[in-house]
This record gives C-alpha cells, structure tokens and sequence, in this order.
C-alpha cells in the first residue's frame, strides 16, 4: 500500500511539472496561401504587420528542413512593402521557440545585401524578449540553400528558447526586402496547454471573472473542490478552497502575467494586469 502511495505521488508531480514536447513544422502538408498552420494538435496564426506573409508552395525546393530542401515555408512573395514585419501567434495554447531557419535577401533574392532582423517574443501583449541579429547570415545558396539558422539557444549570447510566449514576431531591417521562414522547431508543454476537453469542461463547472483582473476574481462553481494557481512554469503559488456557488479570491499579490487556475478536473487561464 506505501509503495502504491509514494508511485501515485511521483505520477502527479511528474504529470505536472512535466517539460513539454519539441516538434519541427516544415510546412509541407499546408496549403498555398494559408495564414495559418497546425503543427502537433496546435493552430498557429501568421499575422502580416508590413507586407504579405503566407504559406508558399509554388516553388518546389527552395525551402529547408534543417537538413535538406523541402518545398513549402512562409514567405512575403516578393511584396515590396518595407520593413517586412509578421507573427507566429496562437490563441489558445502557450509556446517556446527553440530554432528556425530563415532566407532573408533583397526582392531580386540576392542576399549579398546587408540587413538585420530583430525577434520580439510576447505573451498576451508584454514583450518578454526582443533582440537584433545583425551579423552571421547566409550570402550564398551554400550548403543551406540560402537559409540562415536563428537559434534562440544562443541568439546574442543569450537563451530564449526557455521563455514562455504566445506570439513571435519577426521584423526584417536595411536591405532585407524578401523574408522566408522554414523549419520552425518549438516546444509545446502539456502543463499549460488548455486542450478542448478542459475547455469544455470549464465551461460547465467552473468560470471566474473578470479576467483581465487587477486582483479580485470571483469565481462561481458546481461543487465544492480545492483549487491552485500556478505560474505558466509549473510552480503552485497559491492553493485555496472553492465551494459550491459564489466565491471571492485576490491575486492582487502576484505580479502582472498569465496564470492558471486548476482542479482536479478542471484548468482555465487568467491574466493579472
């Protein structure tokens, strides 16, 4: 019986600190001009900021896998509207960007040009990261058919690729006019993924409000249970009851961010502003 006990315990705490899963969407099975693309149960957003980015798939082989050349990526197509600017974003689940590849050239696709590129990771608005690669790109078709490796491990001397966020944007500068992306490799953590069946399941038993909160959040439930708060790194900073009915809770403590509030059963997020 002790020994059942102590495994049932390792299985929770490895359930919830569990570190999330890495996966590399070379955009092969998307469909040309798409604005978006599901990569391991997950719908991503391509958003254009400055010029037109979508799903390219009318040139085969002059994409990269990381290993090889593949035939589908994003791209602007050659829109001359300057500096090129677009998202990676979803909506209902949070991420970590590990690498990606990127061909960043002038529109005749000469990258012999000179330019720079800066990668601004946000979660729900707040910039948790931004940093300007300006050296160290692909001036040749080489070895990597003109694709340039951001590598977030070490981009400037530093790791992002720890960083939980819901949108990367990436914004092209100087002579950098065409910009393609390929094999974007990014890690999905079970932990803070609100998958459609929890979805669904909040919505019948458990909703709070406001949300956006600057602090008070009432929480209205169909049955008593013990509820936790945890930062979007697995940790538990606050475990209280919830009983049947109305219930007021504060979170006016906790700093400005995104946390969720999970049952035994149930997960839904919350932003503190």
């Amino acid at each position: 019986m002790k020994s059942t006990t102590i495994f049932t315990i390792c299985s929770l705490l490895i359930s919830i600190f569990s570190f999330g899963q890495t996966s590399t969407e070379q955009f092969e099975t998307e469909s040309n001009g798409s604005t978006s693309f599901t990569d391991n149960g997950v719908i991503f957003n391509v958003i254009s900021h400055v010029s037109v980015f979508d799903i390219q798939a009318n040139f085969p082989g002059t994409g990269w896998n990381g290993t090889a050349n593949d035939n589908r990526y994003i791209d602007n197509s050659n829109n001359p509207d300057s500096p090129p600017s677009f998202s990676i974003k979803t909506t209902s689940n949070l991420f970590k960007v590990n690498k990606f590849w990127m061909y960043l050239s002038a529109l005749n696709l000469e990258l012999n040009v000179a330019g720079s590129i800066t990668i601004t990771g946000r979660l729900s608005g707040v910039t948790k990261f931004t940093q300007t690669k300006t050296n160290g790109f692909a001036t040749s078709l080489g070895s990597t058919n003109g694709y340039t490796l951001i590598d977030l491990t070490n981009l400037n001397g530093q790791n992002y690729s720890n960083i939980i966020i819901d949108e990367l944007r990436i914004t092209a500068n100087g002579e950098f006019r065409y910009v393609a992306l390929d094999a974007f490799t990014w890690v999905k953590d079970s932990n803070i993924v609100l998958g459609t069946s929890e979805a669904k399941s909040t919505q019948k038993n458990l909703t709070l409000y406001p949300n956006p909160t600057y602090g008070p959040i009432s929480i209205n439930s169909e049955k008593n249970s013990e509820a936790k708060i945890y930062s979007t790194d697995g940790r538990i900073l606050k475990t209280f009851q919830i009983q049947k009915g109305s219930n007021e809770i504060s979170i006016s403590e906790l700093p400005k961010g995104v946390y969720f509030i999970k049952t035994a059963t149930e997960s839904t997020k919350v932003i503190k502003n």
